[in-house]
């Protein structure tokens, strides 16, 4: 018998991240995709705050959460909630309760980066930077302001990983 026939079923398997236990694995689908949604909103919602002074206090990104203020289709290697977005649920979160938190966020990132550089964001970052403005500049309806962020990020040379 073959390694693929000893594997779980795809919806069996479970992401095991660094800290913490273990959560399912993203399995793209109409439930998922909300499930995925609704963990990123959450997150935002309770993490920005502290996202925003420690950014102000640190002028630059010191712990763990870029999957949260850069998602994209592909959830974060060490993201405990499993959250992504998808084209479909790309709308909803740009209007979603953590919104203008998300837009404090990604507007005080854009004020560091163009400050003191590329070193505000840990070099394990830029590919996730790399693949949420390559995400987002493809979505249609944006606020103004996303494609302002989108803009100020497009002035650095992010690396795809």
């Amino acid at each position: 018998v073959g390694g693929a026939a000893l594997r779980a079923p795809m919806a069996a398997r479970t992401v095991r991240p660094r800290r913490g236990g273990s959560v399912p694995a993203p399995l793209h689908g109409r439930g998922a995709d909300r499930r995925a949604l609704d963990a990123l909103v959450q997150q935002q919602r309770e993490a920005f705050p502290r996202i925003l002074r420690e950014l102000e206090k640190r002028e630059g990104k010191k712990s763990h959460w870029i999957w949260w203020a850069c998602p994209t289709e592909m959830p974060g290697h060490c993201d405990p909630s499993g959250s992504y977005v998808t084209k479909d649920t790309a709308a909803e979160a740009l209007t979603s309760e953590s919104a203008d938190l998300w837009r404090q966020v990604l507007e005080k990132i854009c004020d560091l980066l163009e400050a003191k550089g590329m070193k505000v964001l840990p070099r394990i970052d830029h590919g996730r930077v790399h693949h949420f403005v390559k995400f987002w500049s493809e979505v249609p309806d944006k606020p103004e302001w996303m494609s302002s962020v989108l803009k100020r990020f497009s002035a650095f040379d992010w690396p795809p990983r």
